[in-house]
């Protein structure tokens, strides 16, 4: 663009623009010839070169559009520097430069790939919709071997094992004194297991409550479907079972009945798909997908669920199918808890006590799923005062990025923490449990579901 600035604006305006340069960069080390440039012919030399990496990626501009929504942006890096990246090793490997090449693959591995939340915000931002958390789970999946792939399609065939055997875990490590566990947790990662095992910390969570016992309901106007990561992290404070828990009083309360199916070994899927494992994924997709068209009575009930991030994740279930697969599981309506309450619960539902002042923390996954405006009525329900922090962003905790890699989610809620502890709040509240853990951490507050505070706000008094 430089040969063409004096065209654009004009000779008296371009000489402005020289003298305020010399001005405050009298020596010329800022952007050097980038827009001021005295060669009308520079646009015909010193090409950036934009080799092919990725067909979904190809398409970047590097506008950096994308980068103010990006909670690494701090941290590591941005997905058009995720993007840029790629192309410097392409453009090293062709070169034949080894050494740079790999240096830079090096690095990659966690400044790109292993720190990325793939919440996928920067596809909201992005001008040609480039989805780059999509492109770093599609490079987790490569490097992972077959050995790996296997075990992972074991864990979602013994889900109900694993969630088990991590409740246990969790129960057995709050037992012991914490610099134990931590130092027992450090040598582990230190082996190689880092992006599998969380390094110990104070605030670590309980085991949850069990997933709700089955029901059923002739009249049922919906399925509901508890997300497992309640059962694997108790709620901050208040009533055992968490927002599952909540969310069937609030029905009660509101006489809406459903149906509960047993979802024991049944999981959105989510873990699979962000860590990269595709058959692993597409096995949870088959037995949660049969289950619940079960349960739905083959699409005619919707599919209600009290994680955010985990609604968005049965969303996106079908996709993990063969496209054989796909056609009969395409009736299946999945709702959020937030947005099922708003919609169907808050009109039958007692006048609720209400609060002073409430923080609230959207999730990611309630931008996909569309449900802000439902998640700002269920909290203006219960407060005169409801409070979106002008710095929100993606916290980062991303299911399990929070805990493998504290690093990433410290800075990813810094400005949002910082702004909210300006004040004190009657409550704290989110959609998400690793959502609420991650701004829990942040903050020192505790963030519960907003469902539990609406329920503590509805609940007949003694």
């Amino acid at each position: 663009m430089a040969p063409f600035v004096r065209r654009q604006y004009g000779d008296e305006l371009y000489d402005v623009m020289r003298e305020l340069k010399r001005l405050c960069d009298p020596s010329g080390m800022l952007n050097p010839g980038v827009l001021l440039n005295d060669d009308p012919t520079v646009h015909l030399r010193q090409l950036k070169a934009v080799p092919t990496v990725d067909p979904e990626l190809d398409a970047c501009v590097e506008c950096g559009y994308c980068e103010p929504v990006c909670p690494t942006a701090d941290v590591t890096t941005t997905p058009r520097q995720r993007i840029v990246l790629q192309r410097q090793i392409a453009l090293a490997t062709a070169a034949g430069d080894e050494e740079r090449r790999r240096e830079l693959t090096t690095d990659y591995e966690y400044a790109a790939v292993d720190s990325c939340a793939a919440d996928s915000l920067c596809v909201t931002a992005c001008p040609v919709g480039i989805d780059t958390g999509a492109a770093m789970k599609r490079l987790r999946a490569e490097r992972h071997g077959p050995l790996a792939q296997r075990t992972a399609r074991a864990a979602a065939r013994h889900w109900k094992g694993a969630v088990a055997g991590v409740r246990v875990g969790l129960s057995a490590a709050h037992a012991v004194p914490t610099p134990v566990t931590r130092a027992a947790t450090g040598v582990i990662r230190g082996l190689g297991a880092s992006e599998l095992v969380p390094l110990w910390s104070d605030d670590m969570p309980r085991a949850g409550a069990p997933r709700p016992a089955p029901r059923s309901a002739p009249d049922a106007q919906a399925v509901f479907f508890a997300a497992c990561v309640g059962s694997l992290f108790a709620p901050e404070d208040g009533p055992a079972g968490g927002s599952a828990a909540a969310f069937l009083r609030l029905c009660d309360l509101a006489g809406v009945p459903l149906v509960v199916p047993a979802t024991a070994g049944l999981c959105c899927g989510t873990p699979w798909q962000s860590k990269g494992y595709p058959a692993g994924h597409r096995e949870m997709a088959e037995r949660t997908l049969a289950a619940l068209w079960t349960a739905s009575d083959e699409g005619r009930l919707p599919i209600v669920c009290d994680a955010s991030s985990c609604t968005h994740g049965l969303a996106q279930l079908t996709a993990a199918l063969a496209e054989e697969d796909q056609a009969r599981y395409r009736d299946l309506r999945f709702v959020d808890s937030v947005t099922f309450t708003a919609e169907h619960l808050l009109p039958a539902l007692p006048e609720p006590r209400r609060l002073g002042s409430l923080a609230l923390h959207p999730t990611c996954s309630t931008v996909h799923l569309g449900g802000i405006e439902d998640l700002r009525a269920v909290a203006r329900a219960v407060a005169d005062t409801v409070t979106v922090p002008d710095s929100w962003g993606c916290c980062a905790f991303a299911g399990d990025r929070g805990l493998l890699h504290p690093e990433v989610t410290a800075g990813a809620t810094a400005a949002q923490a910082a702004e909210i502890n300006q004040r004190g709040y009657d409550a704290y509240v989110s959609c998400n449990r690793t959502c609420e853990m991650g701004m829990s951490r942040a903050t020192g507050q505790p963030y519960r579901h907003v469902l539990q505070v609406l329920v503590e706000a509805v609940e007949p008094l003694a």
